[in-house]
């Protein structure tokens, strides 16, 4: 149920962007979901659809762009991709980054967690 969560938080967003523009319609939005978040496109845009019937933006397309994940080393200073963990989960969360360079684990998600609306196009 975290995409229904996600999905009526974007419809809000929405809303009162179309709201703050004078929108007559939402054509389309664009929504950014990074590769290391949990949630589903399509689930987030079932529900996203739902939240958008009745409103300005009923019947307006939404798209999913996946970005991709990169950290930032701790350790070293690496910045960029990091490679799939070899099969090691560490909690229940998710599996344990590690530094291509130097194999550290003290690194922060840079990228690949987001969930963010990046365009919404209306008519007027």
């Amino acid at each position: 149920m975290h995409e229904a969560s996600l999905a009526n938080s974007i419809v809000q967003v929405v809303l009162r962007h179309a709201d703050r523009a004078g929108a007559d319609m939402v054509r389309s939005v664009t929504v950014e979901l990074g590769e290391w978040t949990t949630f589903n496109p399509e689930q987030v845009g079932f529900w996203v659809k739902i939240g958008f019937e009745k409103t300005v933006a009923a019947g307006a397309r939404v798209y999913f762009k996946k970005v991709s994940g990169s950290i930032r080393c701790g350790s070293c200073g690496y910045e960029g991709k990091c490679p799939e963990p070899a099969g090691e989960t560490g909690s229940w969360i998710g599996p344990v980054l590690s530094c291509p360079n130097c194999g550290h684990t003290e690194v922060e998600i840079v990228h690949g967690r987001e969930a963010v609306v990046r365009k919404i196009t209306v008519d007027r």
